[in-house]
């Protein structure tokens, strides 16, 4: 079989035996030494079969897959989600009065389960749509634990805005939006390299834990306790 060569140099197109594949040898024009490709990379092209009547045969086009979503994925972030929302109203119903701000093991609890929640819903919205769907128990768990350290992230957030970042008169708030980017900006790093995601895309996983954490805020009586 013969190999079909371009000279780098003078571009002239000839061919050689297959016997010099994979060699190299000077071109027969300028003398610029080229290497011959090998067999394996020679690039065959093959004509269209034809029918009985002589016409050519119909070519079956590859039908790209769409992606849809899987049962327990969706049934396990949405139960996440109103698990989380309900908690909401019980972390509402057990302050004293309106100038508390929520403590003990509730907003801990709502934090993990709104993270798992809005953990794999991100997932479902941002992957790619060519992605097999398979009820994969690892993607699962990675999307709870990427959740649950969201959880846990907003609840250390909040302990340094209320016991560091808060004075008499009130809390800092040039501080506390400086550090919420901070963190934002660092946890945005998380899914984009465990799913494989573009930074952007990151980005909007952690904002959608941060919508469901404004909407458990405005639950549980303040916005400010998105931040506390």
């Amino acid at each position: 079989m013969a190999i079909d060569v371009i000279c780098t140099g003078c571009h002239k197109r000839f061919q050689v035996s297959d016997q010099y594949a994979g060699q190299k040898g000077p071109c027969p024009a300028c003398k610029t030494m080229i290497e011959i490709p090998r067999l394996e990379d020679v690039v065959v092209v093959h004509e269209r079969e034809t029918t009985s009547t002589g016409a050519p045969a119909k070519l079956d086009s590859i039908r790209r897959q769409q992606t849809t979503v899987s049962k327990l994925e969706l049934v396990i972030s949405t139960s996440c989600i109103l698990c989380g929302l309900i908690l909401a109203f019980i972390v509402r119903a057990s302050l004293p009065d309106e100038n508390s701000t929520p403590s003990g093991l509730l907003p801990w609890l709502a934090g993990i389960a709104l993270g798992a929640g809005t953990s794999l819903l991100g997932y479902i919205v941002l992957r790619p749509q060519d992605t097999e769907i398979a009820n994969n128990r690892t993607t699962l768990l990675k999307g709870i634990l990427i959740g649950v350290s969201y959880g846990i992230l907003w609840r250390i957030f909040g302990y340094v805005v209320v016991e560091i970042l808060t004075e008499s008169d009130g809390v800092i708030l040039p501080a506390v939006i400086i550090l919420a980017l901070a963190v934002v900006g660092v946890a945005s790093f998380v899914p984009a390299f465990v799913f494989n995601l573009e930074y952007v895309q990151g980005f909007v996983h952690v904002f959608l834990f941060i919508a469901s954490l404004a909407i458990y805020a405005l639950i549980a009586g303040k916005i400010a306790f998105i931040a506390c």
